[in-house]
């Protein structure tokens, strides 16, 4: 069995050969500070791996590594907007993206925060007056139907389309800031609601653009929106469900009809009480399955939703075992995660979320070894 018919009969919630497993992608890669210690640990040769998100500072992990770790997965990337290039400060450490936000990372960081958004009236004639980014630029596209040709037809991964953005819920507040929104949300709906259609219908002529070149290649294709926290939903389920749900249901839909790809969501922190609009919206793969965050233990996620959604990710608990455990106590973790929520499939192993610079380099390999070697089918105890 090959890597794509794999992953296509896990997300089928059917049991291939083994757990297929993926190393590398928005969620699912590792810090470029973890990913050069991982190779020097390993006694690799130097590879300068491409910076795949500057927000996070990930990268596009060695292939020699993704070949070690038994990646069953290609991540396909949309270029930006044409008139747009990064460029860092190297005197302040900033950068701003192509829709106007600036980052800035602090003295020693090792990602990126916030600086300033250009949403900063938070006002409809703002919002009118906002020079969007072209969603059908053809920069967007440019080469990407040759190279998802090129890897569906050469190689046996399954591939990924993923987005050029947060979700309409992130991407409101990288535009007009964390807590402005928040304050919006309580004096100013309206504009909340304003500004989340806005984004959706950009996202819908992206999506359009994108699929029409890439739907026949492509097994899935990611969208999503940070909705939790650790202990709960970052605003309330019915701002939720008023607002941005049937936007999701809205770009699911248009998804639906340009490709037979799954459609994958990645949200963060504890999204119990949601899950079921989740599944109402449309999706069907949940990333990364926070199993630290509150109601998120991964056995009683499959038994209660594992019929309707599948996992791309709960390998490990990322904040106590994959940081501070012993590489014995990760693949213990590993087995009890996969054990959890592989059986009768629905599951493509990956990290919770992407694998931090102070994750000890041992741990990542440990972490992977255990993948391959408990996620033979029958899962056994």
């Amino acid at each position: 069995m090959n890597s794509r018919e794999r992953v296509v009969m896990a997300l089928n919630h059917q049991e291939p050969d083994r757990v297929p497993i993926n190393f590398g992608g928005v969620h699912t890669s590792v810090h470029y500070i973890g990913h050069r210690r991982l190779l020097e640990h390993l006694g690799m040769p130097v590879y300068d791996a491409p910076i795949i998100d500057m927000f996070q500072m990930i990268v596009d992990p060695a292939p020699a590594l993704r070949e070690m770790f038994h990646d069953d997965v290609q991540s396909l990337f949309p270029g930006t907007g044409s008139g747009w290039q990064l460029h860092v400060d190297p005197a302040t450490d900033t950068w701003t993206d192509e829709w106007g936000v600036t980052y800035q990372r602090p003295p020693g960081g090792f990602w990126y925060d916030f600086k300033s958004h250009p949403l900063k009236e938070g006002t409809i004639e703002e919002l009118e007056k906002y020079r969007w980014p072209d969603p059908r630029d053809p920069n967007r596209i440019k080469g990407l139907a040759e190279k998802a040709k090129h890897l569906y037809e050469t190689t046996d991964r399954a591939l990924l389309m993923q987005a050029p953005t947060g979700g309409v819920y992130e991407h409101s507040y990288w535009l007009r800031g964390v807590e402005e929104l928040y304050v919006d949300m309580v004096t100013n709906l309206r504009y909340v609601e304003a500004l989340a259609e806005k984004i959706v219908e950009w996202m819908l002529e992206f999506w359009d653009h994108i699929l029409t070149v890439v739907g026949p290649y492509v097994q899935v294709v990611q969208i999503g929106d940070d909705l939790g926290g650790q202990n709960g939903p970052l605003f309330s389920p019915d701002i939720y469900r008023k607002i941005y749900k049937p936007r999701h249901r809205r770009l699911t839909d248009l998804i639906r009809k340009k490709t037979d790809a799954r459609i994958y969501f990645h949200s963060c922190g504890s999204i119990y009480g949601i899950l079921p609009d989740i599944i109402e919206s449309g999706i069907e793969i949940i990333n990364p399955l926070q199993v630290s965050a509150k109601d998120m233990d991964s056995a009683r996620f499959k038994r209660e939703f594992g019929k309707d959604l599948s996992v791309w990710g709960g390998g490990a608990n990322p904040q106590t075992v994959m940081t501070h455990g012993s590489p014995e106590e990760v693949k213990a973790e590993v087995k009890r995660r996969i054990h959890d929520l592989a059986p009768g499939g629905g599951m493509v192993f990956a990290s919770v979320h992407n694998i931090q610079p102070n994750v000890p380099p041992e741990n990542i390999v440990a972490f992977f070894e255990a993948a391959y070697e408990y996620g033979s089918y029958p899962i056994r105890v």
